[in-house]
């Protein structure tokens, strides 16, 4: 706003960026564990009144949804405590959390051990522990990646400080959720407004703890720590996506249900027994003939001519087998794994060299597939992830890239170490995976370095992105709850939340910087109101000192001439003089005093009528949020000179950085930008695996076929 202070606050953010690092790489494990402690639980000590929007909302849904006078008492209640008490709320959260962290052996539910006697639960405590366990099944699903990465360095600290290693998931969904629960216990909310609130928050909660886990990993990440486990190093192209995993589970009960149908019917042929009674010809299993088909393929050259599509050897394979007897189940799944192949080497997206190699494992991957029929079901099946792996590579090092003959003698050798070993295929194909990925790996290493740039400075924005929402969201809760000038608002908002982002920024989260400065913004509040008693008022005048103190600290920070300091304390002093000196008159209106929303029962038919309709499910912009680091987009005109396009970097806070597939030309999307070009049709995100592209084919063709 025109007239009000405006601070630069870049120059002292790099300056504190330094001091932070150099102050933090000193800390010993123990302080690292406090620290890291206390962010969480100032993440928890904040929640409702960061969250009191969203949840109110859910909470006046529910109501409109389920218009039963019981069901308006409970999310009456609620909004009671929420709107007014909001503070109170999130204290005893964090309160029943610092309990947990110190005593985490008493919040052990009775089915988590053994119990030593039967325990009877009436309706109210069963229905408490099914929203638990639903809410926390939800974000430990949701945020399995980050809770994963973060555990693992929590254990190594708690390993180098001596203490119990296999308490690293103290910070998890589960211990979270069940500290809310004890904590609207101990409040003495009633059962079911208590179980009515805890379905309510699933959804704040969960974007609380996807920040608060980000920020610790980047704290914890700056102090050198590396977590003694992490999630798996898969590719992008084997992550599960659920559409297309359902279509292989679809397949594989096609293929149950065509054996089962062949089981019913009567044998072909029979032979007799001793006792001259006819007795049907026992199956043969397909698995005891693919020695030799696997060495008539092994004289398939290593690539087709040009223009002349891989040799499909399992059609042939099924041609024979029709005649000699073989399992029906065999037959269904060699049926469909040539299905598979046929849509995988149809697939013009994919090097003529690279399907020669894919040909070349037809019979190791009917090996594994008889063996294991979950090979359609599971995207994670080593042989599939091979296969999807193979894909990727097809990608990343195109024809025309002079990296594209290193990578194809790396498939090479790969394959053929497959095709040595037809006695443990399933072992092959992880080994052969395991090998090829390190190598994909260490080829981005130099690709990444190259990088890193771009990604310290998207982190950067996101976190003073997410670092000024924050203490936006705490200004506005504080002046709801305690009135103020709106004179004195707008100088916060210009002087003092720049500053609380620029020490977000510094210390990877909310450190012990952030937490003073909350503190200080708190008292700044309390001190702009009129005292309540004598000794309230001495307490308060005894304050003002100090927290103008820290408010010209902050604001020398971000570089605030004399002139804007004398401006921003004039307007804090007008105010506190109104009260210091009684015969004063106010020098400014007060606004956002606060008023709890009550929802009175007469009027809650036209709730659905009253709030804004519900976010929309956006396919789209869920598409562009679940894309992984790998993951390709296609753009078409090209993006920044880019026709296709590959993910280097994910952001918590939905950025996205793209690069080439050397690394040279890149570009930043955010999630929403992404799903806005292809909403309008300027890109595409297609599907990453392979095995799961064909398996949506093959659904599909099965279900026409059996039409």
């Amino acid at each position: 706003m025109p007239g009000l202070p405006q601070f630069n606050n870049l120059p002292s953010l790099a300056v504190n960026c330094s001091k932070a690092m150099n102050t933090q790489s000193a800390s010993s494990p123990a302080a690292l564990l406090r620290e890291a402690d206390a962010r969480m639980t100032q993440a928890l000590d904040n929640f409702f009144q960061r969250s009191r929007i969203p949840i109110q909302d859910a909470i006046l849904r529910a109501m409109a949804a389920q218009p039963a006078p019981s069901t308006a008492a409970i999310g009456q209640t609620c909004l009671d405590w929420l709107n007014g008490r909001p503070d109170v709320l999130s204290t005893a959260f964090a309160e029943q959390f610092r309990l947990h962290l110190a005593r985490p052996e008493t919040f052990a539910r009775p089915h988590d051990g053994r119990p030593a006697e039967l325990q009877l639960l009436d309706d109210d405590a069963l229905k408490r522990q099914l929203a638990e366990a639903k809410t926390a099944a939800l974000l430990t699903e949701a945020l399995r990646a980050e809770m994963l990465l973060l555990f693992g360095r929590v254990q190594a600290i708690r390993r180098a400080a001596s203490e119990d290693p296999d308490r690293a998931d103290g910070y998890g969904p589960h211990q979270v959720v069940r500290a809310l629960s004890r904590a609207l216990d101990a409040l003495k909310i009633d059962s079911a407004c208590g179980t009515f609130l805890l379905e309510r928050v699933a959804v704040p909660l969960l974007d609380t703890l996807k920040h608060t886990y980000a920020a610790l990993n980047q704290f914890l990440e700056a102090q050198g720590i590396r977590g003694l486990f992490a999630p798996p190093a898969a590719p992008a192209a084997a992550s599960p996506r659920t559409t297309a995993t359902a279509a292989g589970q679809d397949v594989l009960a096609h293929i149950q249900s065509v054996a089962a149908r062949a089981g019913e019917a009567a044998p072909a042929g029979t032979s007799p027994s001793a006792g001259g009674t006819p007795l049907p010809d026992m199956p043969h299993r397909l698995l005891d003939r693919l020695a030799d088909w696997q060495a008539s393929l092994s004289s398939l050259p290593h690539a087709p001519p040009a223009g002349e599509a891989a040799t499909l050897a399992l059609r042939q394979l099924q041609q024979q087998s029709r005649h000699t007897g073989t399992a029906a189940f065999d037959l269904a799944i060699l049926d469909a794994l040539a299905g598979l192949f046929e849509y995988i080497l149809d697939d013009p997206g994919i090097s003529s060299r690279y399907k020669a190699e894919i040909a070349h494992l037809q019979i190791p991957a009917l090996r594994v597939a008889l063996a294991s029929p979950d090979f359609f079901s599971d995207d994670r099946h080593p042989a599939r992830q091979l296969i999807d792996l193979l894909g990727l590579f097809s990608r990343r090092f195109p024809e025309y890239d002079p990296s594209h003959l290193p990578a194809l003698e790396q498939i090479r050798a790969a394959c053929a170490a497959i095709l040595d070993d037809p006695g443990h295929a399933a072992e092959a194909f992880a080994h052969a995976h395991g090998r090829l990925a390190a190598w994909l790996a260490d080829a981005d290493a130099d690709i990444e370095a190259g990088l890193a740039s771009d990604v310290l400075h998207l982190e950067q924005i996101e976190r003073q992105e997410l670092g000024t929402l924050l203490a936006l969201e705490n200004l506005h809760d504080l002046t709801e709850r305690h009135p103020a000038p709106e004179s004195i608002l707008r100088r916060l908002e210009n002087a003092w939340v720049p500053h609380m982002a620029s020490l977000y920024v510094a210390e990877a989260g909310e450190g012990p910087g952030w937490r003073a400065a909350c503190a200080t913004l708190l008292q700044l509040f309390l001190s702009l109101q009129v005292p309540g008693s004598d000794a309230e008022r001495e307490d308060r005048l005894q304050s003002i000192p100090r927290i103008n103190a820290e408010l010209r600290r902050g604001l020398l920070a971000q570089g605030a001439t004399p002139a804007q300091l004398k401006d921003f304390f004039s307007a804090i002093t007008m105010t506190q003089e109104y009260w210091v000196r009684p015969s004063g008159e106010p020098q400014d209106a007060v606004v956002s005093s606060f008023a709890p929303r009550h929802a009175a029962r007469e009027g809650i038919e036209s709730l659905t009528r009253q709030l804004p309709a519900a976010p929309p499910n956006d396919p789209i912009l869920q598409q562009a949020q679940q894309l992984l680091e790998g993951d390709w987009v296609d753009f078409a005109p090209p993006f920044e000179g880019l026709a296709t396009a590959r993910v280097a970097w994910v952001g918590v806070h939905g950025y996205l950085l793209f690069c080439d597939s050397a690394g040279e030309q890149r570009f930043s999307l955010d999630c929403d930008r992404l799903a806005a070009e292809i909403r309008a049709g300027r890109a595409q995100i297609p599907e990453q695996s392979l095995t799961r592209k064909a398996m949506l084919r093959l659904k599909t063709y099965l279900a026409a076929d059996a039409g």
